[in-house]
């Protein structure tokens, strides 16, 4: 398809349990972050739907049908507002619908019915207006107006008819990676092969119990096809008017992964991997101190907390596919990156420090050793800005960009905008954790000058050649709110143009209308608005602060690589001398300071 637009079908053989529900935001996210629109439709959680039913009969032999139906819907509405809010969290902007919204028709009895219409122009209008829904499935309404059931199985054939209607790709995710021949979980059973493509006749035989066969003869009536994959697979097996062909299955074991960094989001990317323990196997963490880390969950075997573990005979008995930086500031992680990229190891990275300051030269390293490096996270949290970028780039020149991309600055003008004053604002934003104990980065302008400095060279291909910096302090936050109308906000806005051949940049605190874009993004979230040389413009926003945003974006990153392996393998060398110059863990250097209104970041 070309819409541009997927429909992801979750079933409860997926989302056994309220802890399923960030797998389901990792396959959300990848799909949004590729450009594509997404409807995800949910089925009730685990055997939510058979308690249910257990209920009705524990009440009555033969449930009525009509009450029956509106009982058992609550199991998606339940899970389909779960998914809503794990979204948000992770910082994906998304809208919860009933199918009523949708003007979704269903005929038929009320426990086996057929949807036979939708309103498209509102379908289409909600996902012009937010790029991800979430649609319980199992359901629609007849033309009475009431509640009814498609069948069991149901929400798959919700999802097969929503994509026909929108004329979307259909993917139907599920407990396997595909469709087989036999079983593959079957105890005793032979290596059974897995369909690439298979046909709805062969559909209906063989996958009987994986895909309801309602939703196959209606891909047959429409000459439809879905796709039914794994969580965060990069194969399927694809339903419609195709010939069978049969795939020999391959397991690919699961990347080994080394975590630099156990504070806010190293925590939370190793909790992450350790809930897919199909996909990731954690080799070991790098930490301050041990003994700090000891609630963490974390087994203590897996922590180091000296460097030289990292390195030489050590290093190369972890055997890391791909080692993820969530260290602050640039050392050590500008050594030890420089290492890892050096002996063709992958490199997964937030730190925008490192990024901003040597960014260029470790893509080069990366090049030279067919090793890869990835940053997504360094930038905007789960706002796939980068990715974004490269898109439109691919069509065409671009004349600026601009956005709010410091989180943790846009939370504190929001309270200082409720009566806080400054100092009280940066307090709140440390307790909800979008500042740290020291929020100098952040106040001084560094933090949102690192990330432009990172978006230009992706936008415009090259160095700012200057950029200047204004802090938000008591004194420019007075200066701006004496200026301030009544409808206007403030916020920091970070800029970058291109003018005779030559990139500048700026940040500063601004006053905007409260009907502009910047002025809607609130608290911790961001917003990048992409200008092209013809004038059009391109939005993105996102969570840009927190644990679970900046998390999702390296486990982006991360199934990425899963997706695409690296075709040499890591060099380990056994005498490797240690980082020059040596750094205590420590005694992480401070960041060098920024000139006020004349700052300027080397390229690296």
């Amino acid at each position: 398809m070309t819409s541009g637009i997927i429909v992801l079908k979750f079933g409860s053989s997926v989302l056994r349990s309220r802890a399923d529900l960030p797998k389901a935001v990792h396959e959300i996210y990848r799909w949004y972050r590729a450009g594509w629109r997404v409807v995800a439709v949910v089925s009730a959680i685990g055997d939510t739907t058979e308690a249910l039913l257990d209920e009705a009969r524990d009440l009555a032999l033969t449930p009525e049908p009509n009450a029956t139906a509106e009982l058992l819907a609550t199991g998606e509405r339940h899970c389909a507002a779960l998914l809503g809010v794990a979204l948000d969290c992770s910082g994906v902007k998304s809208r919860v619908i009933d199918p009523r919204e949708i003007g979704l028709l269903a005929i038929g009895s009320p426990l086996d019915s057929e949807p036979v219409g939708v309103d498209h122009e509102r379908l289409h209008a909600l996902l012009d207006d937010c790029g991800v829904l979430v649609v319980p499935g199992f359901f629609g309404y007849g033309e009475n107006g009431r509640l009814q059931l498609l069948g069991r199985g149901g929400s798959d054939l919700s999802a097969a008819y929503l994509a026909n209607a929108l004329g979307a790709r259909c993917r139907l995710i599920k407990d396997v990676d595909g469709v087989y021949e036999c079983d593959p979980a079957l105890a005793g059973s032979a290596p059974s092969r897995r369909f690439a493509s298979l046909g709805y006749t062969d559909a209906l035989a063989c996958a009987g119990q994986l895909i309801q066969s309602k939703a196959v003869r209606f891909l047959e009536r429409h000459s439809a096809s879905a796709e039914v994959a794994g969580i965060v697979r990069s194969h399927e097996s694809a339903i419609g008017r195709f010939d069978r062909e049969l795939v020999e299955a391959t397991r690919q074991p699961p990347l080994a992964v080394l975590i630099l960094g156990l504070g806010t989001v190293g925590l939370g990317v190793y909790r992450r991997l350790a809930a897919l323990p199909d996909h990731f196997r954690v080799v070991g963490v790098l930490v301050r101190n041990r003994a700090k880390h000891s609630s963490d969950s974390v087994p203590p075997q897996l922590l180091h907390d000296s460097l030289d573990a990292l390195a030489g005979d050590a290093f190369a008995g972890l055997r890391p596919d791909v080692v993820v930086d969530a260290l602050p500031g640039l050392q050590p992680s500008q050594s030890l990156v420089r290492y890892y990229l050096s002996h063709g190891i992958n490199v997964v990275s937030a730190n925008k420090a490192l990024i901003a300051e040597s960014g260029p030269d470790l893509t080069a390293i990366a090049s030279r050793t067919a090793a890869k490096l990835r940053y997504s996270a360094a930038v905007g949290g789960s706002t796939p800005m980068l990715e974004t970028l490269r898109r439109e780039v691919a069509h065409g020149a671009i004349r600026s960009i601009a956005g709010v991309l410091n989180g943790t600055c846009n939370y504190i003008l929001d309270r200082c905008a409720e009566g806080l004053l400054l100092n009280e604002a940066v307090r709140a934003a440390q307790a909800c954790g979008f500042a740290e104990a020291d929020p100098g980065e952040d106040l001084s302008g560094r933090d949102a000058g690192r990330k432009l400095q990172i978006l230009a060279r992706q936008a415009f291909g090259q160095e700012l050649g200057a950029l200047e910096i204004e802090p938000l302090n008591t004194a420019t936050l007075m200066h701006r709110q004496t200026a301030l109308a009544s409808n206007e906000k403030l916020r920091v806005i970070a800029r970058a143009w291109k003018l005779d051949s030559k990139l500048f940049g700026q940040v500063q605190l601004e006053s905007v209308a409260l009907d502009d874009p910047f002025a809607n993004t609130c608290n911790e979230w961001n917003r990048l608005v992409i200008t092209r040389d013809n004038t059009e413009q391109v939005a993105i926003t996102g969570r840009g602060a927190g644990r679970w945003p900046t998390t999702e974006a390296i486990l982006a990153d991360l199934f990425d690589l899963c997706a695409a392996p690296s075709t040499s393998a890591p060099t380990y060398l056994t005498e490797v001398p240690p980082p020059s110059p040596p750094i205590s863990l420590t005694e992480v250097p401070a960041p060098s300071p920024v000139r006020e209104r004349e700052a300027s970041f080397a390229s690296g």
